[in-house]
C-alpha cells in the first residue's frame, strides 16, 4: 500500500500549492499559451535525475513516453483555456470528477487492467465522493465554451496518465518520468510557432508579476514535488485509474485548510456555508474517506 501512502501525501501537497496560488495570483490569464509554455519548460527539472539511474530504452519506448509528455502540456494549455474566464472554481472540480472516469476506461480498454471487486467498489465511492463536492448549481449557458474546453483538458490528461503508466511499465521510473518532461518541453516549444504567442511570453519574462515571495516559491515546491510523487505513485501501483480516483481528497484538503485560515482570510471562502453546502460537504467527506477505508480493509 506505499503507493496508496505516496498519493495521499501528493494529494495534500498539491491542495497546499492550489491554496498558495489562490492567495498570491490575482491576474486574470490573458493568454493561456504564456502560462502552459511556462509550466511546460520548468519540466527540464527533470534532467536532475539523470545521474540517479537513467538507462535509454529502445527507440519506440522513447517516442511513447515523449508523446505522453506532449499530451500533458495541451491539457495544460486547454485547463488554461477553460479557467480564463474566471471560471476556476467550478471548472477544476468538474474535471476532476471526469478525469477518473476517462483513465478508468482509458487503462481498461489498452492497459488490460482490471480491478478486483473490493477495489472497484472502492473507486466507485471514491468517485461519487468527488462528483458530490465538485458538484456546482450553475445555469449559465454563457460558459459553455469553457466546459468544452474543460472536457478535452480532462481527456488529454487521461491520455497523457494513461500512457505515463505503459511508460512506467516497460521503464524504470526515473527513466520515463525524465522522456515524459522531454516532452512536455517539446510541447511547449511547438507554442512559438505563433508570433502572438513569441510575443506574450517575451514581455512575461521582461516584466514579471512582482510575487516571487518565499510563499510563492513554497507554493511552487509543493506542487513540483506533488506532481513527481503523483507519477510515481502511478509506477508502483497497480492501477493508475484508482490514483486518479483519490483525486477527491486534494478537495477534502483544501476544505480543512482553508477553514482553518479562513478566520485571517475570510476571502478564501467562495461559497456560502449554507446548510446545503455544508451537508454536500460532509457527505463528500464521509463517501471519499469511506472508499479509502474500503481499500485499506
Amino acid at each position: 500500500m506505499t503507493w496508496l501512502i505516496v498519493t495521499i501525501v501528493a494529494y495534500f501537497l498539491n491542495a497546499i500549492a492550489v491554496v498558495i496560488d489562490k492567495f498570491l495570483l490575482s491576474k486574470k490569464i490573458s493568454n493561456p499559451a504564456v502560462y502552459a509554455f511556462f509550466i511546460s519548460s520548468l519540466s527540464l527539472l527533470g534532467l536532475f535525475l539523470i545521474p540517479f539511474g537513467f538507462h535509454f530504452y529502445s527507440l519506440s519506448q522513447i517516442l511513447i513516453a515523449i508523446i505522453g509528455g506532449l499530451f500533458f502540456t495541451f491539457a495544460l494549455l486547454y485547463m488554461f483555456k477553460a479557467i480564463s474566464g474566471n471560471e476556476a472554481s467550478k471548472v477544476t472540480p468538474f474535471m476532476g470528477g471526469l478525469q477518473p472516469i476517462f483513465v478508468f476506461i482509458l487503462a481498461l480498454i489498452f492497459l488490460g487492467e482490471s480491478l478486483s471487486l473490493q477495489s472497484l467498489l472502492a473507486f466507485i465511492v471514491i468517485i461519487s465522493g468527488t462528483v458530490v463536492i465538485s458538484w456546482q448549481n450553475n445555469s449559465k449557458t454563457s460558459q459553455k465554451e469553457a466546459y468544452l474546453f474543460a472536457i478535452i483538458s480532462t481527456f488529454l490528461f487521461a491520455v497523457s496518465y494513461t500512457i505515463n503508466k505503459y511508460v512506467f511499465i516497460n521503464q524504470d521510473f526515473i527513466s520515463g518520468f525524465v522522456w515524459t518532461r522531454a516532452g512536455s518541453f517539446l510541447g511547449a516549444l511547438t507554442f512559438l510557432v505563433i508570433a502572438k504567442n513569441r510575443h506574450d511570453i517575451k514581455n512575461e519574462i521582461k516584466n514579471p508579476e512582482k510575487k516571487t515571495s518565499h510563499l510563492f516559491l513554497l507554493g511552487q515546491l509543493a506542487g513540483a514535488i506533488s506532481f513527481v510523487m503523483v507519477n510515481y505513485a502511478i509506477a508502483i501501483s497497480a492501477s493508475v485509474a484508482l490514483v486518479n480516483a483519490m483525486r477527491g481528497l486534494e478537495y477534502i484538503f483544501l476544505l480543512l485548510i482553508v477553514f482553518s485560515l479562513s478566520w485571517k482570510f475570510p476571502h478564501l471562502l467562495e461559497e456560502k456555508n449554507t446548510p446545503l453546502a455544508i451537508t454536500k460537504k460532509i457527505v463528500a467527506t464521509a463517501l471519499i474517506i469511506g472508499g479509502l477505508f474500503i481499500l485499506f480493509i
